[in-house]
């Protein structure tokens, strides 16, 4: 169950095809809220994120959003679109301070058809994909509320770029108790009740908007227990 992974495709690449795709980037700089795609908009490249944090969301028919997934530094998004021909299926938008490398549809073509290994390369990224949805699937079934909490702010602190300073370290990446919940399809109520177990368990803390795994070590064994459930009463 995981809201952000190490999805950088290009870097498996042989040197000649990175240096191929990198060499035509076009970047960006980008502000928080900032539009990178629109939903049922034409595609019109693939992107890498170079620093900085993007969420995809997916909205729904009342005006509300939902968060599907958020790009670290380093990857890649977009590619599907120009595979497929097909407009954007969901919203990308800068949610932190961002800087994005641009490669438009026509050199994608290009590239894509030069160097062999870019379409395998995506076939393996696209194949991981689809075990990560049905892994998903397994993990909602098989965990309690709890743990799944667990296992998103654990993923959080795993891929934060913040050093960690034995068992604790801080999450770089802007999300909300909001966006959690959608992520999970849980209510805020829900969420909200499962972060103050955590707190209370001092696991992790919340400071001037910044949140902090404190013992991302128990965070991991209550992430993996069956037996974790919220002691929260309200």
């Amino acid at each position: 169950m995981r809201i952000a992974g190490h999805l950088n495709w290009v870097d498996e690449l042989p040197a000649a095809a990175q240096a191929a795709i990198k060499e035509r980037f076009v970047y960006r700089d980008l502000q928080p809220g900032e539009l990178v795609g629109e939903s049922g908009q034409p595609s019109e490249g693939m992107y890498q994120v170079q620093s900085g944090h993007i969420k995809m969301l997916a909205y729904n028919t009342d005006g509300e959003h939902s968060l599907i997934i958020i790009y670290i530094r380093g990857n890649c998004f977009g590619e599907s679109t120009l595979i497929a021909r097909r407009p954007h299926h969901h919203t990308t938008i800068a949610a932190s301070p961002t800087r994005i490398g641009f490669l438009k549809q026509a050199d994608f073509d290009e590239l894509y058809s030069q160097y062999t290994s870019i379409p395998e390369a995506l076939c393996r990224k696209f194949a991981r994909a689809l075990s990560s949805m049905i892994s998903y699937r397994e993990t909602q079934n098989q965990t309690t509320v709890a743990q799944r909490v667990a296992l998103v702010l654990h993923n959080l602190a795993e891929i934060s770029e913040a050093p960690q300073l034995g068992y604790y370290r801080e999450i770089d990446v802007p999300i909300t108790i909001s966006e959690v919940s959608s992520f999970l399809g849980l209510t805020r109520q829900t969420v909200q009740k499962e972060i103050t177990a955590l707190k209370r368990r001092e696991v992790i803390s919340k400071t001037q908007g910044t949140w902090a795994v404190r013992d991302i070590l128990q965070l991991s064994k209550l992430a993996q227990s069956q037996e974790f459930q919220s002691d929260y009463i309200a």
